[in-house]
């Protein structure tokens, strides 16, 4: 009995030593739109809730989703609530950057949409940009555990290349803004950059790319776009999670299929598992 004991109490302890741990992913669902055919929402939508459901993130972004796929997602996953607005009105217009979240296990107590832009305006245009482009934010509580920490979720211009540099650039000044704290912050999305870029060589100023600092290996392809084509060599990774404060344990790149074999959608999910720090 006292081996029993012992051993409980050893475990206990350690449990609390490494602190709690979640599982935070970024996903670009791509938006619905006929003109994808045999890889349109309808025929992908039930295969991403699938993976999500599989998978467990407690905290999971997506890009490109509007209103209606956002809605689905919620009905679907009835135990997340989310964050996030249509970029084109501040409301349910355009894509959403929406963060959910699992409402059992993280509370917001508070968030905003901000416009990647000169004006920050509603719906506005950020320097050569093709199209308004938002970061959702929220200050989320891990109700377990007590910490708190920034979670961001963004999507870059993928044309305007002075857009994805001033964008970088007002990411981290709103960071610094809202982190007087220095609470641990999770920064995601689809960045449409490559590592060598310059902007996200300045995010990496700031912030610890998680395929750098994983305490396991990256697992799965280097890369995160697909295109939607089942042949192409996963190499352009261009979906990241960027950490403060936290600890990485692992990182995976979802190249999951539906039973079609085609891709759920034309980005790759990108999960990582962190710790908290003692705090």
């Amino acid at each position: 009995m006292k081996t029993i004991f012992f051993s409980t109490l050893f475990f206990i302890l350690s449990a609390n030593s490494f602190g709690q741990t979640s599982k935070f992913m970024t996903f670009n669902i791509r938006y619905d739109t006929e003109t994808d055919g045999e890889n349109k929402w309808d025929l992908r939508k039930e295969t991403t809730v699938e993976l999500i459901k599989f998978y467990e993130p407690q905290v999971f972004g997506i890009q490109e989703g509007k209103a209606h796929q956002v809605g689905y997602l919620k009905k679907e996953l009835t135990n997340f609530n989310f964050i996030g607005v249509g970029r084109d009105d501040g409301k349910e217009g355009g894509e959403f950057s929406a963060l959910f979240y699992d409402s059992n296990v993280y509370s917001v107590s508070s968030d905003t949409t901000i416009w990647l832009s000169e004006t920050g305006e509603v719906g506005s245009l950020g320097w050569d940009a093709s199209y308004p482009r938002v970061a959702t934010y929220g200050l989320f509580l891990h109700k377990k555990s007590g910490h708190r920490l920034w979670v961001i979720n963004t999507h870059f211009d993928h044309m305007g290349d002075v857009a994805r540099e001033e964008s970088a650039k007002l990411i981290v000044k709103q960071i610094e803004k809202i982190n007087a704290q220095k609470l641990p912050v999770v920064l995601m999305g689809d960045f449409n950059l490559t590592p060598d870029t310059k902007p996200i060589q300045y995010i990496k100023q700031h912030l610890n790319d998680t395929f750098d600092v994983s305490q396991k290996p990256q697992y799965g392809p280097v890369g995160t776009f697909s295109g939607f084509n089942p042949e192409q060599l996963l190499t352009t990774r261009i979906d990241y999670l960027f950490v403060f404060g936290l600890d990485v344990l692992s990182l995976r790149h979802i190249d999951d299929k539906r039973d079609d074999n085609f891709f759920i959608s034309d980005h790759l999910p990108v999960l990582g598992e962190f710790r908290f720090k003692n705090q």
